[in-house]
Order: structure tokens, then C-alpha cells, then sequence
């Protein structure tokens, strides 16, 4: 079981496409999310064939904002829960395995907005008790250690996703590769790197999956990296 996730920053240029396929095609994720897609569901899903997938789900952007999308074969099942314009939620359903839960997550980019990502969470941590992996793009750190250039975050900006991942039991992953997932070069010619792509989980899905890795890749057509889980 793979999952692979990639906030693409819009999935309407050729390029882009391009390289998400080349990267779908080269390590083959079970699972596939891209993260603000900036456009409509309908253009997403019609990119399942084209990614090598017989499924999609997709949620539509708000104009240039947003947009999600997760693509998947038919080696597994997957049920699709309620979802918004910052997440998708579903279970997962593998051959001779308990189902579990997986939620692709977009974060809030506005910082004043973020709390609700994490109200968010917390809301759906208590609709179910079922083994549950999140990934994608919280938009925030765990720790001041993550963010490299220009201005530190404050730890009270920071202290709403800690308080989430305690209040809803899911910990950090880890990663393999660089430390950052998202960079942009600054005024002077330096560069802002931050671990804003990570995947959390519940002590239940980590007993289930003991030997799960999450590896930082590379790619040109967008300033976050993609994260690959393997369990």
C-alpha cells in the first residue's frame, strides 16, 4: 500500500500534468491526492485514464483557491465520506485487511482562517473510531525548527495544529529526503524552506502499519515537493 500526495498548485497547464503523470507512472501510489488543483472536479477526473487510475474523486476549486482530488484502482475499495473544499475523507478497503481511514487534507491558507482545519479535525476524529492516516498540506508547522527564512513563525500560530494532533491522538510520521516540502525564494536571493506536507496518525493505524515510511521527493512544476507514504 502506497499514497502519494502533491499540492500541484493547479492542475491546467500541460506541464503540470505531465509531470504528475511521469511521477504517477514512476512510483505507481495505490492511492494518488493532489492538493489545489484550481479547477473544476469534472477536468480532475477526467485526468484518471491519463494517470493511469480507473477511479477519481474530485472537489471543485473556488475560482483559483483550492480544489482536490484522489484517484485509485481497482486492487482496493474506497468510500468516499463527506468532504469540503479543504478535505476529502474515506475508508479504505484492501484485501484481507480491517478497513481504515484516510483523510487528504488541504490546509486553510489564510492563518487567520486555520482554525478551522483543526476544528475540522477535530470534528471528524470524533464521528469515528477507525484506524486513520492523514496527508497532504497543513499550511503549518509542528515546530519553529520546520520553517527556515524570512520571519519565524510565532509558537502561538503553531500551538492550534499541536493542540489538534494531541487533542485528536494522531503523531507525526516522520520523512525520509530533505526536511523541507515547500519553497519559494525570497528578496536577496535566499530561500523560505517549510515542512508544510507531512502525514499524521492514530496509534491504531501505526500498530497496523509498523514499517510505514514517508519519503520527500522533487518536482519543477510546483513549489511543494510530493510525500510519498509506503506501509
Amino acid at each position: 500500500m502506497s499514497c502519494l500526495s502533491w499540492n500541484c498548485r493547479g492542475l491546467g497547464n500541460t506541464a503540470t500534468v505531465k509531470e504528475l503523470r511521469d511521477l504517477a507512472k514512476d512510483v505507481a501510489p495505490t492511492v494518488l491526492c493532489v492538493l489545489e488543483t484550481q479547477v473544476h472536479k469534472s477536468w480532475v477526473e477526467g485526468l484518471k485514464h491519463t494517470l493511469g487510475y480507473a477511479n477519481a474523486f474530485a472537489v471543485s476549486s473556488s475560482g483559483r483557491s483550492g480544489g482536490l482530488g484522489i484517484f485509485w484502482n481497482n486492487d482496493i475499495k474506497i468510500d468516499i465520506l463527506p468532504y469540503s473544499q479543504y478535505h476529502i475523507d474515506a475508508i479504505i478497503h484492501e484485501e484481507r485487511c480491517e478497513p481504515w481511514r484516510l483523510t487528504c487534507v488541504y490546509g486553510e491558507a489564510q492563518t487567520s482562517e486555520r482554525f478551522k482545519t483543526w476544528d475540522l479535525f477535530k470534528h471528524i476524529k470524533s464521528s469515528s473510531s477507525l484506524p486513520w492516516l492523514c496527508i497532504g498540506d497543513f499550511n503549518e508547522v509542528l515546530h519553529r525548527s520546520e520553517h527556515v527564512g524570512v520571519q519565524e513563525r510565532s509558537y502561538n500560530q503553531i500551538a492550534g495544529f499541536r493542540d489538534m494532533a494531541d487533542v485528536c491522538g494522531l503523531y507525526d510520521l516522520g520523512y525520509e529526503g530533505r526536511s523541507w516540502t515547500f519553497e519559494k525564494q525570497v528578496a536577496g536571493g535566499s530561500y523560505c524552506r517549510v515542512r508544510l506536507d507531512r502525514a499524521l496518525a492514530t496509534p491504531e493505524w501505526t500498530s497496523r502499519f509498523p514499517v510505514a515510511t514517508v519519503s520527500h521527493l522533487t518536482a519543477v512544476a510546483s513549489d511543494h515537493g510530493p510525500i510519498l507514504l509506503r506501509c
